[in-house]
């Protein structure tokens, strides 16, 4: 699934997602929690092709957008949601099966590579202005894990 979905987002360079009361579709966490609390993350779920996204639309995203981003936009939206403890959903079915949860820098690192695999050009304008700013941060966060764990 993750690897679809990879292969995917960056041939098209887009990915869908459904837009509910000015937020994305979201769900609590089956896989990630918060240690201190033992509570749930949210998950804000994306697909990587809008009849997926549109196939959710029932319940309480009945009334959900669907709308797309950029591959550049995703990745930008994966470093936010590492920085606000979410998870990544992908995939997901409209009653929360066959989906699969992930920690936004380890989408970006399956991301970074399929585009250096595919040699897929990107061009960031807001947070970004290289791949190669991207990877420098995508480092940074996994040096700054890595002391935490240390500690």
């Amino acid at each position: 699934m993750l690897q679809e979905f990879i292969e995917t987002v960056v041939k098209n360079k887009e990915v869908f997602y459904l837009e509910v009361d000015e937020s994305f579709a979201m769900c609590g966490s089956q896989a990630f929690y918060i240690e201190e609390t033992k509570e749930a993350i949210p998950v804000a779920l994306f697909w990587e092709d809008e009849e997926k996204a549109v196939a959710c639309k029932s319940d309480e995203w009945a009334k959900g957008i669907v709308k797309s981003a950029t591959l550049e936009e995703f990745i930008e939206i994966c470093f936010g949601m590492q920085v606000e403890t979410m998870a990544v959903g992908i995939g997901f079915n409209a009653d929360l099966s066959g989906g699969e949860e992930l920690v936004p820098v380890d989408l970006i690192k399956a991301l970074i590579k399929e585009i250096d695999r595919t040699k897929t050009a990107v061009t960031f304008s807001d947070s970004f202005e290289s791949l190669a700013q991207v990877k420098q941060l995508l480092n940074q966060i996994e040096l700054d894990i890595t002391d935490e764990k240390a500690l």
